[in-house]
């Protein structure tokens, strides 16, 4: 059965806006690189993102999570 919600990760956008690589991200907040990747590519499904994680990427940027993250509903199938 498929997922009536998805989660879509803004921090791609939110890092160009800030003009801030994921790599000085990685190295400012202590996470690791691959991880901050993941989630600049809205690589989340299924990945495992502590509740650290989140706190530093988001202090470190002023963000919240509701600027971080966007709830998406993906359609039913046979909706167009």
């Amino acid at each position: 059965m498929k997922n009536m919600f998805s989660l879509h990760c803004n921090l791609a956008q939110i890092l160009a806006n800030k003009e801030i690589t994921p790599y000085k991200l990685s190295k400012e907040t202590n996470e690791r690189i691959g991880t901050i990747y993941k989630l600049a590519n809205n690589d989340v499904e299924g990945a495992r993102l502590p509740a650290s994680l989140l706190a530093n990427v988001c202090g470190y940027l002023d963000i919240t999570l509701d600027e971080l993250f966007t709830i998406v509903g993906n359609k039913k199938e046979g909706e167009q």
